[in-house]
């Protein structure tokens, strides 16, 4: 057998990471394995394109690699990962990094009375004496509902077992910690202060962990990371694709997902130099299936027709159960079905619509088109397919959030990208995506099917934004547009394909806001506001949805975006009874609409296919002043 191990090199920018492998190994799963931070949006199974790494030794080129790679590309040993096997020692550069990606924390605030599900209570205890003998514990109870009215107190073994010490340490001075009514925590002396909850999103993308004051509200301090998750695939589809595929592979994802909460909660506690054990109440949000990884719950049913999963409804756990290494009490807020989970409740709670007599649309674009509409008597949602175009996945030269990433186009200029950090492009993020196909119907590059313009079209509408057609070239047999160059003065471009794309992701979402509105009799006149959630909707252009239709037109004006809405309603749940008990309420009697089930969704998606120039380009007047768009 030891003739057969192979040794690897693998670089990842300055970094060398030596490791060894059997002969027949494929290339992805030994990085996986070594824990090497690499971005694979469709799990490995050849169809993005993005697992790009650099061979310096020469090795077979498998069917992957020739289908997405170009023939210099090729030459230069450029290999995907997914589909290279590993038959002798190896030097591996990898490029695609997904560390340097930017994580959006910011949401809607508001004011709201602080009322947590976990208070301490300082009380001074009456000694016992010969003719006081009632045991400790009913001690402590007589003195709460003395003082602070409260009764029928539980408590737990564990906690039980403290009481004699902790109440004597301080001569009957101790600060008692509920959780409701039930007794979590005895500590000696006035501890009222050291009282902390967290508000954890857990998205597929990224993961936001904030810290939080249970005694006054007030936010301490905040970790965000890029779920480690996305190893195994950018996408949900992807990752239970991964459990079905491999014996282990939910215990897997629950592993990494454990392992990376327990380690960020861990350095929060230690960077705010408070004690981890006075974490007392952590509420958790995301989407179904990320909470059923989380849960170690088979998430296999989510993926196929009927899409039923294993539970939606609140919960309360014990952290044991889960793996996690710390104390605290684990809520996980309601969801509504397998595509709408509780990071939309968690939206649809801080979105404020729930207080509104009049209605308003909650709209979440993330790897699925989420949104709901309610006020304060109801709540409806749905879902739709839209998340590979807006996040990469499926776009020749998508890449997430990172830095070098073009977020913005703007082609009346003449540098026409910007990106994300001010660094060099590398990719096409989703707000780049959305511009890049508002420019291109604005300038005429593409007409209102989505077919790019040819040479052998009429004379260009524009004349003096002609030069732009230089741009449009033939790569690979396919039409596309030329965007930028890389750092390695490769081409970034946006294909033929890619506009097809966003089309068939712009078409379902709007279709299903066209539904949600038919379904309570409403026009857009009605509605009071559309709230675009997530960190898509936070950096892309407004005015390009509206423009490719994503939006519907008569929404201008009632658009605002709230930011990381599901850490912000995350928050909510975790310092207040109120909107706890409100939330799981409205989201109890709400009602899931199924989109393949409605007739008049294929006609709204045929009808949301096509697009028409709404705005008229910018006046240019030379290469560094133009003037804003004309409506």
């Amino acid at each position: 057998m030891k003739e057969n191990k192979i040794n690897l090199k693998i670089i990842l920018n300055d970094d060398e990471k030596i490791c060894t492998a059997n002969k027949g190994d494929n290339l992805l799963d030994v990085i996986r394995k070594n824990n090497i931070d690499f971005d694979t949006p469709c799990n490995g199974n050849g169809s993005c394109g993005k697992c790009k790494c650099k061979l310096r030794e020469n090795t077979e080129i498998g069917a992957s690699s020739k289908k997405h790679l170009s023939e210099s590309e090729l030459n230069s040993g450029v290999r995907l990962a997914c589909d290279t096997i590993v038959t002798s020692d190896l030097t591996v550069e990898l490029t695609n990094k997904i560390k340097d990606m930017t994580v959006l924390i910011s949401g809607v605030e508001k004011e709201f009375l602080i009322n947590p599900s976990v208070k301490k209570h300082y009380i001074v205890l009456e000694k016992p004496t010969l003719d006081d003998q009632r045991d400790d514990l009913m001690r402590i109870k007589d003195s709460l509902k003395k003082s602070f009215n409260i009764e029928n107190i539980d408590i737990d073994l564990s906690i039980l077992r403290k009481i004699p010490k902790a109440i004597r340490e301080d001569d009957y001075k101790i600060t008692v910690t509920l959780f409701n009514d039930k007794i979590i925590d005895v500590e000696c002396g006035d501890t009222t202060n050291n009282n902390y909850g967290l508000a954890i999103d857990i998205g597929t993308t990224t993961i936001a962990v904030y810290l939080l004051s249970l005694y006054d509200g007030s936010q301490i301090d905040v970790i965000s990371e890029v779920n480690n998750q996305r190893n195994y695939g950018a996408d949900v589809i992807s990752r239970i694709n991964y459990t079905l595929e491999n014996p282990d592979g939910l215990k897997k994802l629950q592993a990494s997902m454990v392992s990376q909460l327990n380690s960020i909660i861990k350095n929060i506690a230690k960077r705010n130099n408070i004690n981890i054990d006075n974490i007392y109440d952590s509420v958790i949000v995301g989407n179904t299936t990320m909470i059923h990884l989380l849960l170690g719950i088979d998430p296999e049913n989510i993926a196929k027709a009927p899409y039923i999963s294993g539970f939606t409804e609140a919960m309360e756990f014990k952290p044991k159960d889960i793996g996690f290494n710390f104390k605290s009490n684990i809520s996980i807020m309601p969801g509504v079905s397998s595509y709408v989970g509780s990071d939309i409740t968690a939206g649809i709670l801080s979105s404020g619509m729930l207080e509104s007599d009049k209605y308003s649309l909650l709209l979440d674009l993330g790897t699925n088109g989420e949104m709901a509409l309610g006020n304060k008597d109801e709540v409806i949602t749905c879902s739709t397919a839209a998340g590979p175009a807006f996040e990469g996945a499926n776009i020749k030269h998508g890449v997430g959030g990172i830095l070098g990433a073009i977020s913005k186009i703007d082609l009346s200029k003449k540098e026409k990208i910007e990106t994300i950090g001010n660094q060099p492009p590398c990719g096409v993020c989703g707000s780049g995506v959305l511009d890049a196909v508002s420019e291109m119907i604005k300038y005429s590059l593409i007409d209102e099917t989505g077919r790019m313009f040819d040479e052998e079209d009429d004379d260009f509408e524009f004349e003096e934004y002609e030069y732009l057609t230089k741009d449009l070239v033939e790569i690979d047999g396919m039409k596309q547009y030329v965007l930028a160059k890389d750092s390695n003065d490769d081409v970034i471009s946006f294909t033929q394909k890619d506009v097809r794309e966003v089309q068939l992701a712009k078409a379902a979402i709007n279709a299903g806001i066209q539904i949600l509105v038919k379904e309570k009799g409403l026009n857009f006149n009605d509605l009071e506001c559309l709230y675009l959630g997530g960190g898509f909707g936070n950096y892309m252009n407004v005015q390009s949805s509206l423009q490719i239709g994503m939006i519907p037109l008569e929404l201008d004006g009632k658009i605002k975006s709230i930011g990381n809405c599901a850490g912000s309603g995350a928050k909510m749940y975790l310092l207040s009874k109120e909107y706890r008990q409100l939330i799981i309420n409205k989201i109890n009697t709400s009602k899931y609409i199924e989109l393949s089930n409605r007739k008049e969704f294929q006609d709204y998606f045929v009808n949301g296919m096509m697009m028409e120039r709404i705005y008229e380009p910018a006046q240019k007047y030379d290469d560094e002043k133009v003037t804003v768009n004309i409506f």
